[in-house]
Parts: structure tokens; C-alpha cells; sequence
């Protein structure tokens, strides 16, 4: 499975951050694209984190839509992604459809991550500076 190097990395993240106090909640965002599985980064979790202060840590994920952005005006688009249809099919044919304002080339500008929003440590909540908070694979 590919989300235990993630969660590993995670850990790690996490780790650093909250400089050997306990933790308590951690916040991550999690793309509809991004292939991540949040009852399987859980289960990692559990294991890797054991003997650690994070051992116990609430995961709380937040879903992120996919957001496609013209090349040309600018406008950011939210595709409607139904379970009737795979995700990427849905996404290819919004690609290939275009901007609805003036039908310029679409890119994927959103999710597609795996990012540490914030985590709590004991009752303070520490955010995730620019470098922590880079994506895991996917955005820039």
C-alpha cells in the first residue's frame, strides 16, 4: 500500500513540529485526486506512531475538491465528479471540454495533495508553516 511511506513522512512532519510534547489532533487535507486513502493512512498511523508522542493522535481529514484553472482568463473550475462515472474519466472529459467562459485549455490546480493542515499539541493548535504544509505529491 502507498500511503505508509506517506504516513511515515507525516509522522515525521509531525514529530518535528510539535518539539516533544504530546499530540493530540492532527489536520489533514486530502484530495479527491490524490489517490490517498484516509482509513489506510489511519491504520499506518496506528502502527507507526506507537512508542511516540503522537501515539493516540486524532486524524481528522478534510476533503478537497478538484479544481481545474483556465490557462488563458483564469477562471477556476469545479467539476462535478459523480460515483457514477471513475474519477479520472470524469476529470479527462472536463480537461477535454475547456474553460465554459471563453474555451481555453484547463489545468489541475487542486485536488491532487496530501497536506498537514495544522495538529494540536496538548491545548495549543500549531499550524503547519509554508514548508510543512507543501504538498506530499501532486501541487506545487
Amino acid at each position: 500500500m502507498h500511503e505508509e511511506p506517506y504516513t511515515q513522512a507525516l509522522l515525521d512532519m509531525v514529530l518535528a513540529k510539535a518539539d516533544g510534547k504530546a499530540v493530540t489532533e492532527i489536520r489533514l487535507a486530502v484530495g479527491q485526486c490524490s489517490a490517498i486513502v484516509p482509513a489506510a493512512v489511519e491504520i499506518f498511523f496506528r502502527h507507526l506512531s506507537e512508542g511516540t508522542r503522537a501515539q493516540g493522535a486524532a486524524l481528522v481529514f478534510e476533503a478537497r475538491p478538484v479544481e481545474l484553472t483556465c490557462t488563458v482568463c483564469g477562471t477556476i473550475v469545479a467539476p462535478e465528479i459523480s460515483a457514477a462515472m471513475p474519477i479520472r474519466q470524469a476529470l479527462g472529459l472536463a480537461l477535454a471540454r475547456g474553460c465554459t467562459h471563453c474555451e481555453g485549455k484547463l489545468k489541475i490546480t487542486g485536488g491532487l495533495g496530501f497536506d498537514l493542515i495544522n495538529l494540536t499539541v496538548g491545548d495549543d493548535i500549531r499550524h503547519a508553516p509554508p514548508h510543512l504544509s507543501d504538498r506530499f505529491h501532486g501541487e506545487t
